[in-house]
């Protein structure tokens, strides 16, 4: 019974993922909601708090902080904030719908997110950028998820929030010339990627290992969530959000 059970379970994962269709530019075809992330020379002084656009502007050189909000219940995708070059910019995007796990040990933790995010550069050739999802810890929830002593957490900090090891780069966001295509980033810009060196003691001799886990924004053992964005010259990064899921656990093959 219980091998049935998985056969037809693997059946349904295959069904579900040849329902989704991609585009010949890289992202999935259908519905979506699209952001424009725009560069520019000279910041902004307009009011730009009437939520009524898909943009945010950004400086074209140096960091800008995109702030996380969750969206109430019976809303979604909103720009609160379109102005990241006089202080930050606030974007409002619904709860990933993942679990925070231990990349060595996920259990029963929910990787598959409800939605899923695409980015490709645009406008004029030659900048790039880097996201880094960033939040700063809430609680003790995070010491539950390691599986031995905490020792100390090896990412590196923007005053009091962590910064992911994870991020959107160079490789992804370069705009070269002609055409570019989506990649999906859903797990570098919905979740934070915390290296966690821990101990435990072997016949009286205390020995270092690093962990690693990730946790989706939301989640609740974090707050305080944003994007760090450290624009070089980009004029334009366009984000979708798509209504299909993504298994985060994917990018965790690339970690060290």
């Amino acid at each position: 019974m219980k091998k049935m059970w998985l056969i037809l379970t693997f059946v349904l994962i295959i069904s579900m993922i040849g329902m989704t269709t991609y585009a010949g530019n890289g992202a999935p075809s259908g519905a979506h909601y699209n952001l424009n992330i725009i560069g520019v020379s000279n910041p902004k002084t307009a009011d730009m708090t009437d939520s009524s656009g898909h943009v945010i502007f950004v400086p074209l050189d140096g960091k800008a902080k995109i702030e996380l909000m969750e969206a109430p219940e019976g809303e979604s995708f909103n720009v609160l904030d379109a102005n990241g070059t006089d202080g930050p910019a606030i974007f409002q995007l619904p709860a990933p719908g993942l679990d925070p796990y231990n990349l060595a040990d996920p259990g029963e933790a929910d990787t598959i997110s409800d939605y899923s995010v695409f980015v490709r550069p645009l406008g004029k050739p030659g900048g790039w950028t880097t996201i880094t999802t960033c939040a700063e810890l809430k609680g003790d929830g995070i010491y539950d998820l390691l599986s031995k002593n905490f020792s100390k957490f090896l990412n590196n900090m923007d005053g009091d929030a962590y910064a992911s090891i994870e991020q959107v780069g160079q490789d992804i966001t370069m705009r070269t010339k002609g055409k570019t295509n989506f990649t999906n980033v859903t797990a570098e810009m919905l979740t934070i990627l915390f290296k966690v060196e821990v101990m435990e003691t072997v016949d009286g001799v205390v020995e270092y290992f690093t962990e690693y886990v990730r946790v989706p924004i939301f989640s609740e053992i974090i707050q305080g969530e944003y994007w760090d964005y450290d624009n070089q010259g980009l004029k334009l990064l366009q984000v979708r959000f798509y209504p299909v899921g993504t298994d985060v656990t994917e990018n965790d093959l690339l970690t060290n």
